[in-house]
């Protein structure tokens, strides 16, 4: 048994399988084994039951169901500390399909185990890891974990007195390596108040475009060609140019600069950007105004209000699953919007928009995701960091980017340097394509960059050698598809302005109770300081009125969105144990007054967007 056990482990750990072979099983003290209420098996070490006395089983199941509430997916990770018999880590392993560490602090009882328990089978799975050490699951973290994943702790409660020093530790370290990596979780609270006002901003250009639903499929079994800004595109520009006719063209908004100096017009530009596109001169913004002028734009409700006022000959929108957009669009279904997937990347967005109007033949060019023969982008910049480690970049609207190099195959499986959130935008190229049940057939004429499991690696010249020229009437499809559905949507459009206008009241109240109640935290705290003798009384009075408060404000779906972020910080700092110490509740008093504060500022930009906003649609109004 221990030697199938250990042949198991000797695949993903084979230094921990030479620490276990070295320890005699007839020298291993304190071990104990005892049968619970329920009849199954459990042991015991140095005195300590490591599972329930009356029923490991539901023990196991207790305790994952109360770790776990979301489904997990292949590229999260369970870390189950404390091996016991097995019970909570089997019960991880047929949970779930994620990626499973499992950390057995003590050796010896890992040893015995393994004599008596068959875990074969779970421990040659790839997606497991056994250790006895936190630099174990450090690297591992390390080396696999991006943003976006998920990585949930699991413990068996007599572990925590056991080996206590390991387990804070072992906590600090995920904690730690999840907030180094974890980005995408502050993006989204950051951004959560620019997302709003620029929805709110983009009301008044609304009428101008129409959502991607009402053009479902129109574009069936046709070819997409999407430039994304990398290398390859440099290389392939003259020849998309020489074979303009066999496909329609999508640019993503950062190869604009490239595909004007190559007098290159694409079909549609896509725009995701949801803060203020800095251009570098007024004279690259005209020439940006007037290239724009003779193609069409493709925008989400919470890009940039920049985007959506240019002219264009045809703006489209493209609705997510998680735009505020939707809590508005009651008239509306999500089907007949075409509501679809979120993505890190202007790219992935783009293939998302192709496959909903129908194309079946997808293709890139520039998608390197890479950093092939040390060149960045289009423009031919070498690659080269700073003293940091982070890489540098010539254009002023990058500068302030803090992206570190990573490393990531190629096609022919050889090492390539790439950029770390680069890996994201792989994984969820790789996730999305191994998903995909229809017959879309993806090609990227990227040789040179990196490797993306799902796709096609075809050269331009033989990819495009087997497509026919299309006969596609694009303008003529656009003004008919606008023209047909004006009415249904203006109705739409004017029912969400005026449930976003009428927000205004809303959020000027919140905002006057938070300038409020900051005032009387600051009395408060002073009262509590100063021993003041109705303290206690006024404390009682401001504490009922701070609840009311963040309950109103949680009732609202847009308020909430907009402070997701300022919550989950709260949740964090505010302190749950000795609340009535009085350090302990004038802490929490400045906690509340921080919460406050961001309560006020963001109501404060929600107030103004909607201000601007109503002054357009008057005007708007007034013109016609």
């Amino acid at each position: 048994m221990f030697e199938k056990n250990l042949k198991a482990i000797r695949q993903s750990n084979p230094e921990l399988a030479d620490r276990l072979e070295k320890i005699n099983i007839a020298d291993i003290k304190d071990i104990v084994v005892e049968e619970a209420e329920t009849g199954e098996l459990i042991i015991g070490y140095k005195n300590v039951a490591l599972h329930s006395m009356a029923d490991p089983i539901r023990e196991a199941k207790v305790i994952w169901n109360k770790a776990i509430s979301l489904n997990l997916r292949k590229n999260d990770f369970q870390i189950v500390f404390g091996l016991g018999l097995g019970y909570l880590f089997k019960r991880a392993y047929i949970s779930a399909n994620s990626k499973i560490i499992l950390v057995e602090p003590f050796p010896e009882v890992l040893r015995f185990v393994l004599e008596h328990v068959d875990l074969s089978a779970e421990l040659s799975d790839k997606r497991v890891l056994v250790t006895d050490n936190v630099k174990d699951v450090a690297d591992k973290l390390n080396a696999e974990y991006l943003q976006g994943d998920r990585a949930e702790f699991l413990y068996l409660p007599a572990y925590t007195s056991l080996a206590s020093s390991m387990g804070e530790e072992l906590t600090n370290k995920i904690v730690q390596i999840m907030t180094e990596k974890q980005t995408d979780i502050n993006t989204i609270f950051l951004r959560s108040l620019p997302w709003a006002q620029n929805f709110i901003l983009n009301l008044p250009y609304f009428p101008d475009m129409r959502p991607i639903g009402y053009l479902k499929n129109s574009f069936e079994g046709k070819t997409a060609l999407i430039l994304a800004a990398g290398p390859n595109l440099a290389e392939n520009i003259e020849k998309i140019k020489q074979n303009r006719n066999k496909f329609v063209i999508f640019a993503v908004n950062k190869t604009i600069e490239h595909l004007i100096k190559n007098e290159l017009t694409p079909d549609f530009v896509v725009f995701a950007d949801t803060r203020r596109y800095v251009l570098n001169s007024l004279q690259v913004e005209e020439s940006t105004k007037n290239f724009l002028k003779n193609t069409n734009i493709i925008i989400m409700p919470r890009t940039d209000n920049t985007f959506a006022a240019y002219e264009a000959k045809k703006k489209l929108l493209y609705i997510t699953e998680s735009e505020v957009f939707r809590d508005f669009a009651d008239a509306a279904s999500d089907s007949e919007l075409g509501v679809g997937k979120s993505a890190g990347s202007v790219a992935i967005l783009s293939y998302f928009i192709a496959k909903e109007l129908g194309f079946r033949n997808i293709a890139f060019s520039g998608l390197d995701l890479a950093f092939p023969d040390n060149k960045m982008y289009t423009d031919g910049q070498e690659l080269a960091t700073n003293e940091r480690g982070y890489i540098q970049y010539k254009d002023e609207k990058m500068a302030g980017m803090r992206k570190k190099l990573a490393f990531t195959k190629d096609i022919n499986g050889n090492d390539i340097l790439t950029r770390d959130d680069y890996l994201v935008f792989i994984r969820q190229f790789e996730e999305i394509l191994e998903e995909e049940t229809s017959l879309i057939k993806v090609i990227n004429t990227s040789l040179k960059g990196a490797y993306i499991k799902g796709m096609e690696y075809v050269a331009f010249d033989s990819f495009v050698k087997n497509i026919d020229v299309q006969d596609i009437k694009i303008d003529e499809l656009l003004s008919k598809t606008f023209e047909n559905t004006s009415d249904k949507w203006m109705n739409i459009i004017n029912d969400m302005r005026s449930k976003v206008l009428e927000k205004h009241q809303d959020f000027l109240e919140l905002h006057k109770s938070a300038v409020s109640v900051i005032e009387e935290i600051d009395r408060m705290i002073i009262a509590l300081e100063q021993n003041e003798d109705n303290a206690h009384d006024m404390f009682n009075m401001l504490n009922e009125k701070l609840v009311k408060l963040k309950e109103k404000a949680m009732q609202d779906k847009l308020i909430q969105n907009v402070l997701q972020g300022t919550f989950w910080q709260y949740a964090q700092n505010y302190k749950t144990e000795n609340i009535l110490n009085k350090e302990t509740v004038i802490e929490n008093l400045k906690t509340e007054k921080t919460l406050f504060e961001d309560i006020r500022y963001k109501m404060s930009g929600l107030v103004k967007s909607v201000e601007v906003t109503s002054e357009k649609i008057k005007m708007e109004q007034v013109s016609l």
